[in-house]
């Protein structure tokens, strides 16, 4: 608002309070005390919020206030990929139980076993044992197609260098 607009509408409220204040002597001229200070602080009302407006004048204006920049979420300090954040965790799901091995490492394995040996023109579940061959024991045991789902969910999950080298044996196809 400009300066002549806050005049106006300082001006206006001034007014109407007084005719307010008019109307309250002349109704009831017994509480012409209450209805004067009634008006006083009203009018002071404005004068503070005047010297509030023109004290903020005096400062540069802020671009964000301090109340939004901490309400803003802490920016992360893991940069790293979302999709690598998953697989670490299931990766680790996976060291702790049998479930998590067969139900969340190996759909992942077996996605990347599938991709590597078609490069090769070999099959994850074709016949003829050629993928086997490729994968070596390890990454085999983890992405057979006849490997069946644990009986006991809670069992130890697959270790960390069975992983490792399932990993290494895929990397080298």
């Amino acid at each position: 608002m400009s300066r002549r607009d806050w005049r106006v509408l300082i001006g206006g409220a001034v007014a109407l309070a007084a005719i307010g204040l008019v109307l309250a002597l002349n109704m009831r001229p017994s509480d012409a005390n209450l209805a004067v200070e009634a008006f006083v602080l009203f009018v002071g009302a404005l004068g503070m919020m005047l010297l509030v407006r023109a004290t903020a004048r005096l400062f540069p204006a802020q671009t964000v206030s301090r109340i939004e920049l901490l309400s803003r979420p802490a920016k992360r300090k893991d940069k790293r990929l979302g999709e690598l954040v998953r697989i670490e965790r299931e990766l680790e799901m996976a060291t702790q139980s049998a479930f998590d091995t067969h139900y969340r490492l190996r759909p992942l394995l077996r996605e990347l076993a599938e991709t590597r040996l078609a490069q090769h023109g070999v099959e994850l579940d074709g016949p003829g044992g050629r993928a086997e061959e490729l994968l070596g024991p390890d990454g085999w045991d983890l992405v057979r197609p006849d490997l069946v789902r644990p009986a006991e969910h809670h069992a130890a999950g697959v270790r960390l260098a069975t992983v490792d080298r399932a990993v290494t044996a895929l990397e080298e196809l």
